[in-house]
């Protein structure tokens, strides 16, 4: 999995409308928590920071060193909260984790190769984009590859076909359909 960096700052401010005063001046706040650190930590980063952070990658599932004030932080981005009329980050929640800690997140489904299908007038039908999975923070992977080269016209393919990487499990039956080739 790409790991991602972000710097933040340690936060005094609590409290709701002293958060809406940080955000008024471009300043997004946060939490850090989980068992590789001491405590909640409450930080603060620049909207700018995490405007680039987010739109880095297509998910919010990312794995994130922090520089809290010169002190290196791995963690887990677990929630972004958003604005629900402007969608505008408006909180970020991270778990702190070691490489050995094994965490549940999600990891994307990568479709490679042409399916025989297409070739017949079918087009593709990606269904599900991601997945959950479960492994050690060092054995995330960045994606997951289905092959669809031999799905025909009205086939799919499941999760059973797609070998999952060494150390990661999904929580996920085999029957769960992954794409498919269907008339337009």
């Amino acid at each position: 999995m790409t790991q991602y960096s972000l710097k933040v700052s340690k936060r005094d401010t609590v409290g709701t409308g002293k958060l809406n005063a940080l955000r008024a001046q471009g300043i997004i706040p946060g939490v850090v928590y989980g068992p590789a650190v001491e405590g909640n930590i409450n930080i603060q980063a620049t909207v700018s920071d995490v405007r680039t952070l987010l739109n880095s990658t297509d998910t919010d599932s990312i794995l994130v060193k922090l520089d809290i004030d010169g002190t290196e932080v791995l963690a887990i981005l677990k929630d972004v909260q958003r604005n629900f009329l402007t969608d505008a980050t408006t909180h970020l929640d991270f778990i702190a984790v070691t490489p050995d800690s094994v965490v549940k997140t999600k990891t994307k489904v990568k479709l490679v190769g042409t399916p025989v299908g297409v070739a017949m007038g079918g087009v593709v039908n990606h269904i599900v984009r991601e997945i959950p999975v479960k492994c050690a923070v060092k054995d995330i992977p960045a994606f997951v590859t289905a092959d669809i080269t031999n799905v025909k016209l009205g086939e799919s393919c499941r999760l059973a076909q797609v070998e999952m990487p060494a150390n990661v499990t999904t929580s996920f039956n085999g029957t769960v359909v992954l794409a498919s080739v269907v008339k337009p």
